[in-house]
């Protein structure tokens, strides 16, 4: 419960500090299209190794135990993975040492039994900088299906 009141005000902070620079946008934007093509590798390269990941509410742990246990083993029933990207909301912190985007989404995801799930959400991440890089250190995927 701390840690979400902690991102939560970090989070009010960043946003109302004025637009963030292209390069965290960018960052998760190349996150979304790892997602998109099943490439884990590319995603990995993303993050900070001492990254949180949280998906629908639920902490599930650094990028790699949310790859190895949860992330992964789905990926390979993924025929098809679609995410439409709507205005990015960001924010840093006065030195650029963080960066805070928001993205609203929509996505389709087909798997190979034929099933197919319209939803829509939002994926929010918090990246710091990382010698001249932006690293994710936190992200959340949270999102419902369309009815």
């Amino acid at each position: 419960m701390v840690l979400c009141r902690v991102f939560l005000v970090s989070a009010i902070a960043l946003a109302g500090s004025g637009l963030a620079g292209a390069e965290p946008v960018a960052v998760a934007m190349r996150y979304l299209d790892a997602m998109e093509t099943s490439d884990l590798g590319a995603a990995e390269e993303l993050f900070h190794p001492e990254s949180l990941v949280f998906e629908g509410g639920k902490l599930e742990g650094t990028w790699r135990d949310y790859r190895e246990h949860h992330l992964g083993p789905e990926i390979d029933a993924v025929k098809e993975f679609v995410v439409t990207r709507g205005e990015a909301v960001t924010g840093q912190s006065d030195d650029g040492s963080f960066a805070f985007v928001a993205i609203p989404i929509e996505y389709r995801i087909a798997l190979d039994t034929g099933d197919t799930f319209d939803s829509r959400g939002a994926v929010t991440f918090v990246l710091s900088r990382v010698g001249e890089a932006y690293k994710i250190r936190h992200l959340h995927w949270s999102s419902r299906r369309k009815r």
